[in-house]
């Protein structure tokens, strides 16, 4: 009766041999390996598959150590609607309490999303599974590793740390979005920093590792070059929060959210997005610069968002941007009472310019632009070169809830110096030596336009207000330009 006993023992003692044998990249792959698998259904609503990979991340976090998140609970529960099903959610969580008596009540949040979009029924034929190895069962192996890695560091951070598999990002962010509003042990007020790592399996395609919003965080410079010193990579970082992954619910109420992954490499939403395309050495890579960056920020003596980072910057932008634009349209001379009136000629423009928010509804422009102008004098061109700069103030009526979508009129003023001007020698001779050529030019600017998230789209009318030219006698003739643009935030 014995025998079995030890036989069992004995394998017991060789699994956990063999995964105490495991190196990073190898950690890595089983993670992927496992959640990426058929048998997991592509982890989607509604799947066994999704069930499994939940019982196994918290198995994972429960065997490294992670403390239960609430009650002895590794779970956070909600419930959603899915079309017209009413379904349970189920963040999996674990934390890392901190070890400085004050700064543990602050909290750093390292996050990735579990689900994907499970499998379709073909017709006639076996069930097309998508099984997400990149999205995100990278992400997801990625922060089981990185809390392992600070589990077995001597040196242990101050702030506390919390690890979260969230649910249902493919269908609305709705698990961060629960884990950011619902009521939790501890306020958003406390949480300095959050994480989420999502397709982080494509390091060696583009050998550079992407951290949007990481501008977001006063000293964020200062941070990176510590954590380089400890696992340098490559790194690319922006200042704004990503919208499409669960950085967004926390971004939006003002908390210094970072996207992190290696870029959409992978064959994204697709039956192809399997576990052997992945880079398991880059994800290691990925994962050890990680957990020093973590450490440093958990251990840095204060946390706090950028100057001018808040919920508003979070979605509406940064208050200073910049940007390109071009416009074409048309420009001609007229005198206000229409008894001298002469076609229009092609007009373009292109060039570079700044806005400054001073709140959601209102925002000062300026550009600087070359500008192709002029009209039809005595029936032949007069064209001008200018540089000119519009000044306008503009007011947003209508702005979507998310700020991805507005739509905005301003009114200002626009000055033209002017490069170069040619009036053909015909209509010179038809005018008369009388024609006079100012340099510039002053006038008011009417814009109408929508902007849908770095793209605006826009109308402008300018009218001047000085004389283009001056032709003998009285009559006074003043430019009227339209243009359509089409601009670029940087």
């Amino acid at each position: 009766m014995q025998k079995p006993t030890l036989t069992l023992s004995f394998l017991l003692f060789s699994i956990i041999h063999l995964y105490a044998q495991e190196n990073l990249p190898q950690r890595l792959e089983r993670h992927v390996q496992v959640l990426a698998s058929d048998s997991l259904e592509g982890r989607g609503l509604g799947t066994e598959g999704r069930q499994k990979a939940i019982r196994y991340i918290e198995n994972e976090m429960r065997e490294m150590g992670l403390q239960p998140f609430q009650e002895g609970s590794y779970f956070h529960y909600f419930d959603f609607r899915a079309n017209l099903v009413q379904l349970k959610g189920k963040n999996v969580v674990g934390m890392i309490p901190g070890a400085h008596p004050e700064l543990k009540e602050e909290y750093i949040v390292i996050g990735a999303h579990f689900d994907h979009l499970g499998y379709k029924l073909d017709e006639d034929g076996p069930k097309t599974i998508f099984p997400g190895a990149d999205d995100n069962a990278s992400g997801v192996a990625g922060i089981l590793e990185i809390a392992r890695l600070i589990l077995a560091f001597e040196e242990q951070p101050q702030r506390s740390l919390v690890f979260v598999a969230f649910d249902a990002e493919e269908s609305g962010l709705i698990g961060s979005e629960y884990f950011v509003n619902a009521q939790k042990p501890f306020s958003n007020d406390a949480i300095k920093a959050m994480f989420s790592l999502d397709m982080i399996g494509m390091f060696d395609t583009v050998n550079k590792l992407k951290l949007k919003g990481w501008q977001t965080l006063e000293n964020a410079d200062e941070l990176l070059a510590l954590a380089q010193g400890r696992q340098e990579i490559p790194v690319k970082t922006k200042f704004e929060i990503e919208r499409a992954t669960d950085t967004w619910p926390f971004g939006k109420v003002g908390i210094p959210a970072i996207y992190v992954s290696t870029g959409l490499k992978s064959p994204y939403h697709q039956p192809e997005d399997t576990a052997d395309l992945l880079d398991y050495e880059g994800m290691a890579k990925i994962s050890s610069f990680m957990t020093g960056l973590i450490l440093e920020m958990a251990n840095s003596s204060t946390m706090k968002p950028s100057r001018i980072f808040d919920a508003k910057s979070a979605k509406y932008g940064k208050p200073f941007r910049f940007g390109a634009q071009i416009g074409i349209g048309a420009s001609r001379n007229i005198n206000r009472t229409d008894s001298y009136r002469e076609f229009g000629v092609l007009a373009v423009e292109a060039g570079i310019y700044s806005r400054v928010r001073i709140s959601p509804t209102f925002e000062v422009t300026v550009s600087t632009l070359y500008d192709l102008n002029g009209s039809l004098v005595e029936g032949e061109r007069f064209r001008r070169h200018s540089i000119t700069v519009p000044a306008l103030v503009r007011v947003t009526p209508f702005y979507s809830k998310d700020g991805l979508f507005r739509i905005f009129t301003g009114v200002g003023p626009y000055f033209r110096q002017h490069l170069r001007q040619r009036l053909s020698e015909g209509a010179q001779q038809g005018l008369g030596s009388s024609v006079e050529l100012p340099d510039q030019e002053w006038g008011l600017s009417l814009q109408l336009g929508f902007q849908v998230f770095m793209f605006t789209l826009s109308t402008e009318w300018r009218s001047g207000l000085t004389e283009p030219l001056r032709l003998p006698g009285a009559t006074e003739i003043y430019n009227r330009n339209f243009r359509l643009g089409i601009a670029y935030e940087f």
